[in-house]
């Protein structure tokens, strides 16, 4: 991690240290832990979502940067750059779930 995301990552955990440092009693503040922990799969797919809005900004439709420039920004391949501007988070599963859906006649597009 860079010494930038590091911060951005510490501020944001300090920031939810401060939020749950407002309830006083443990009892509830492990409760309130708990449920953010629970609901972490939803936070982190809100967050998946809007870094590919930010990078389909960056792509800007072809018009923007490439596919490797965007992929240096984040130490990942162009092809990895790619997946992440249009939503594919497993290439594979999606691909074979576009085909079954084909094959059934449902139609269905990318991140299907």
């Amino acid at each position: 991690m860079s010494d930038e995301t590091d911060r951005e990552v510490r501020a944001a955990v300090q920031a939810i240290r401060e939020l749950f440092a407002q309830t006083e009693d443990p009892a509830e503040r492990f409760k309130q832990l708990t449920a953010l922990l629970n609901g972490w799969p939803d936070v982190h797919k809100q967050v998946r979502e809007m870094r590919q809005e930010v990078g389909a900004e960056l792509y800007a439709g072809g018009e923007g940067m490439n596919y490797e420039a965007i992929g240096g920004l984040i130490g990942v391949t162009e092809s990895r750059a790619r997946h992440i501007v249009l939503g594919i988070t497993n290439p594979s599963r999606q691909k074979r779930q576009r085909e079954e859906q084909r094959v059934r006649g449902e139609g269905g597009g990318v991140g299907a």
